[in-house]
């Protein structure tokens, strides 16, 4: 009920981005904006810093009921096989193919 009415008041309020958190484990997912990608391969430190940088945060609760674009298996290991030059540019050709 309570949702309902907060839709038709449009009363929602934008939420903080949760904070960057310690290194996800194989198996974690992590967010950016809409975009949900799972950890499916060890994250260095390196990659970690640069992902928190770029906004990716890990999703802070086990059973998350938004609603987000799951991005393929393969994203993951392209960013960390991606030379530190190239990353950024990789990243917005993935935001740009799956958000639109």
């Amino acid at each position: 009920m309570k949702n309902l009415v907060r839709n038709l008041l449009s009363i929602r309020k934008q939420r903080r981005a949760p904070p960057a958190g310690s290194l996800p484990k194989i198996g974690a997912v992590v967010t950016l904006g809409e975009l949900r990608m799972k950890v499916n391969i060890a994250i260095t430190d390196e990659l970690w810093n640069w992902m928190v940088l770029s906004g990716w945060r890990k999703v802070p609760v086990k059973n998350d009921r938004r609603k987000c674009i799951d991005l393929p298996l393969n994203t993951l290991p392209l960013l960390a096989d991606a030379a530190e030059s190239q990353r950024d540019a990789l990243q917005q050709r993935i935001l740009q193919k799956y958000t639109g």
